[in-house]
């Protein structure tokens, strides 16, 4: 998706994905190796009551499923992420997507496409799960796309 494809407001909803137990698991023990998320028989003394995947996890598979949903090779960096909040852990067999709001898609002064993505991240019942603001550079239409190697 082109810098120019990005209307300001519209909205695109992902494709979903049931996080399996094997990917809490290998996610927490390269990246976020607590006891909750690693830990089946010491989690359910702690307040979420079983093993849950770490946010950054949650964060990541967002970020994912917009990037399937037709981003392709036209991603230029990201610049900012705010607003993180985490509203409900997330357990082996949740079904998740993405929803994306786009804002204030400009043209820099260096000529660049710069736009705000808001996420909102659901569960199968469309029951929030975590939200987040990203801000990133898009390839315009004159750019082209970069050969792969």
């Amino acid at each position: 998706m082109f810098f120019e494809e990005l209307r300001d407001g519209a909205t695109y909803r992902t494709a979903s994905h049931t996080v399996t137990a094997d990917e809490l698991d290998g996610f927490a023990r390269d990246f976020d190796p607590q006891p909750m998320h690693l830990d089946a028989e010491a989690s359910v003394l702690l307040p979420f009551g079983g093993v849950i995947a770490s946010g950054f996890h949650t964060l990541a598979l967002a970020w994912r499923l917009w990037v399937e949903i037709g981003l392709d090779d036209h991603g230029r960096g990201g610049i900012a992420l705010g607003d993180v909040r985490w509203h409900r852990p997330v357990y082996a067999g949740t079904e998740v997507c993405s929803v994306v709001h786009i804002e204030g898609p400009r043209v820099t002064s260096q000529g660049k496409g710069l736009a705000t993505m808001r996420f909102e991240v659901l569960d199968g019942d469309d029951q929030l799960l975590l939200t987040f603001a990203t801000t990133g550079l898009f390839a315009r239409r004159s750019e082209g796309s970069p050969t792969a190697p």
